[in-house]
């Protein structure tokens, strides 16, 4: 995003207020400004006080959920208070205003059309929605790549036994030297029956970037629909779902956009809206022409949560989208070649080169069991990792470049 857009971007979520509820608690926000480089240390130990876990504690789960921000944090308990404060349908409606403002951002977080964008309550529940929500038929032939999600793979396969469609789950190179490494398996796997290709942008248990703008648009120009599971790059790198070209989108505020818990999105192309039949319909439901209205109306939310998502998005705005996508791959990199210089009988699944990685490292250790190491980085030097297709460490924007050192040195540690 141009300086100049996300300056009106943000300008824009600062300007979100309502009758009823308090002005959103920008103190820390205000003061945030983005880095002068990614490199500047300083910035990032400073940011890192924008976050209430302890010192003594390092967070590397961000692939699994994330903390939130202070400021959004204080959003989520002001709203909180207020809706105990008052549960009528009276005040419970005002919440639909900050509803739409929040799918209004997100939408154009992603370079959708607000139509186009739902609000869920996780990854998990979006997919679902387009799996259970396709028409499909015997004869018809999906394609999951094997390293999706269980909520884009096992579902499929659920599906298929019920329905009578094919599924056909492929691999790729664990170690791809090109781009068209990763993408000849999914041309190679197309037969005149494919209607969907389901795929996560990034592997949860390998670290692996998979070319998502390529695998969309040679589906898009052979009519092929794509489902993206977003939910590890969503927040972690600058995604236009539109260039992109992919059907659906799918992803969750919790993980790196650093957002209020509960919340998923879920994008549908305008072309492909009256595809999907509404798997959940809660008090309320009607028919409608978006996707939010149409098919997220699921009973009672927690409304404060998705009502916080403004704050969570100004705080990723007035950091740049492209500056927390450089800071996690920068991070991601030195965690790399630190374990492999002071680790050296660590074995990585996630491979080495940035481009075919995002912020995720898995790796493991000979003769130690994955989740032996997971529980004693947490216990014994409260680190948390994750036991993930290995030992998974996601390192984000509050986290240091002294947490990875420390990091190593705790895994050189365990490793012995």
């Amino acid at each position: 995003m141009q300086l100049s857009h996300r300056r009106k971007f943000v300008k824009q979520l600062l300007a979100t207020s309502l009758t009823g509820f308090a002005l959103p608690s920008f103190a820390a926000t205000s003061k945030l400004t983005p880095p002068n480089s990614v490199a500047d240390e300083q910035y990032w130990e400073n940011l890192k006080k924008q976050f209430t876990v302890p010192a003594d504690h390092i967070m590397m789960n961000a692939a699994n959920l994330c903390p939130g921000p202070i400021v959004v944090q204080e959003k989520v308990r002001e709203l909180t208070n207020a809706l105990n404060k008052d549960v009528s349908f009276q005040y419970r409606a005002l919440f639909a205003a900050t509803r739409k403002k929040s799918v209004t951002l997100l939408a154009q977080f992603v370079g959708a059309n607000e139509s186009e964008v739902g609000i869920t309550r996780n990854t998990s529940e979006s997919n679902c929605m387009i799996v259970h929500g396709l028409d499909l038929k015997p004869g018809d032939e999906i394609i999951i790549w094997e390293q999706n999600h269980p909520s884009n793979n096992e579902v499929w396969l659920s599906q298929a036994k019920r329905i009578g469609f094919t599924v056909k789950k492929i691999s790729v190179p664990t170690e791809p030297k090109f781009v068209n490494d990763l993408l000849q398996p999914f041309i190679n796997a197309l037969t005149p029956n494919t209607k969907l290709i389901a795929f996560s942008h990034l592997s949860n248990i390998s670290g692996l970037t998979l070319p998502a703008k390529d695998i969309c648009q040679m589906a898009k120009a052979r009519g092929i629909m794509t489902l993206v599971d977003g939910a590890q790059s969503f927040g972690s790198m600058n995604i236009d779902v539109h260039d992109m070209g992919c059907t659906f989108y799918t992803a969750s505020t919790h993980k790196w956009l650093m957002g209020s818990f509960e919340n998923g999105i879920l994008y549908i192309n305008k072309d492909s809206f009256d595809r999907i039949w509404p798997a959940v319909i809660g008090g309320g439901w009607r028919e409608a022409t978006t996707v939010d209205t149409q098919l997220c109306v699921l009973g009672q939310r927690n409304d404060p949560s998705p009502a916080a998502l403004p704050e969570a998005l100004a705080f990723h705005e007035t950091i740049g989208r492209k500056n927390i996508e450089n800071r996690i791959v920068q991070l991601s990199t030195y965690l790399k070649q630190e374990l492999k210089s002071k680790v050296p009988q660590a074995i990585f699944v996630t491979p080495l080169a940035p481009q075919f990685s995002g912020g995720i490292v898995i790796f493991n250790l000979p003769g130690k069991e994955i989740h032996e190491v997971a529980d004693k980085l947490y216990h014994q030097y409260h680190i948390a990792a994750a036991p993930s297709g290995g030992i998974r460490l996601s390192p984000h924007i509050y986290n240091t470049m002294k947490d990875i050192d420390y990091v190593v040195k705790a895994i050189g540690e365990v490793a012995r």
